[in-house]
């Protein structure tokens, strides 16, 4: 604009200048002071037009992105109740169902003390499960609204393992899987950590290895890794060689309305939020979860969670 200006004023100078002497180089000039004013105004709205033309686009693109994300968070989400309503149906129906066989049986003087106790362990066991599943959600929803207290204790590490040993190698036995435990550290060596959440963690992903694994094996490898510029950091691995995944599922693994194909939703149980839960728990005690797959190769989860201590754990004192 400044440039515009400039010409001008100097066509105008020039123009009066040459007015008496030379008034044919008059009106030349004055002429090329005014196209050039003409050019310079076109120019600057054709720019002005230009850059408004670009911020529509941009702003429909990202219309569009939300429209899309808005779409696809509303599908996943009615799928993830779909799916939800159909884990709750089983249990209750056979809550349900065994409970009214009792009651006619009751009514009827044929209660029998074998057949009365099958029944009601299979009602124990369905409201079990239904209790899983309630207590699976609502942990999401206070992890999604970051209610979540993180209690740091020392624990030997040993002990964490076993407890998640015992917890999971029924599962495992239950699909003919070998479960493997390799501690690359001394059990008793003493780590601060949430003790109950690092259980936790390690329950969703090797729950998930078994789930997806038939007559394999299950590997959890724990090792705690110090390379003196920050805390220690407690790293663990769960690897399976189960059914594995896809890039595209890979992308959706932690989205917690997600499940995979129908094919693989009817084969399997869950509402498909455990793992959602643990990379939360991760992300609450700062630390990571990653995972890799491939169809028919199997699974890899990594844990990295950061120990509070700056020094290396110590082993515990007999």
């Amino acid at each position: 604009m400044v440039g515009a200006l400039l010409l001008g004023l100097l066509a105008l100078a020039i123009y009066v200048l040459t007015l008496k002497e030379q008034p044919w180089l008059a009106v030349m000039v004055a002429l090329s002071g005014g196209l050039s004013w003409s050019l310079w105004l076109y120019w600057r709205e054709r720019r002005q037009r230009l850059h408004l033309q670009q911020e529509l686009l941009e702003l429909e693109r990202e219309l569009n992105e939300v429209r899309k994300t808005a779409i696809a968070a509303t599908r996943a989400k009615s799928a993830f109740l779909a799916n939800m309503s159909h884990e709750f149906r089983t249990p209750l129906s056979i809550v349900i169902g065994y409970s009214e066989l009792l009651a006619e049986d009751a009514e009827n003087g044929l209660l029998q003390t074998e057949q009365t106790l099958n029944y009601l362990q299979r009602i124990n066991s369905a409201a079990r499960q239904l209790l899983a599943l309630v207590n699976e959600i609502l942990e999401l929803t206070r992890l999604e609204a970051g209610d979540v207290v993180v209690n740091r204790g020392r624990w030997p590490i040993g002990l964490v393992i076993d407890e998640v040993k015992t917890a999971i190698l029924p599962l495992a036995s239950e699909r003919n899987n070998q479960l493997m435990i390799e501690l690359e550290v001394d059990p008793t060596t003493i780590v601060e950590i949430d003790r109950a959440k690092v259980r936790q963690i390690l329950l969703h992903l090797l729950q998930n290895a078994t789930r997806f694994t038939h007559q394999g094996e299950i590997r959890l490898t724990v090792t705690i890794h110090n390379n003196g510029k920050g805390p220690p950091l407690l790293q663990m691995k769960v690897s399976d060689t189960g059914e594995g995944m896809t890039g595209a599922q890979l992308d959706l693994i932690f989205e917690p309305f997600t499940r995979f194909e129908e094919q693989l939703t009817k084969r399997y149980s869950g509402v498909g939020i455990g793992l959602a839960i643990a990379q939360r728990l991760c992300q609450a005690m700062d630390g990571s979860i990653a995972v890799m797959s491939q169809p028919g190769k199997g699974t890899t989860f990594w844990v990295t969670i950061p120990l509070v201590k700056e020094q290396s754990p110590v082993a515990a004192s007999l």
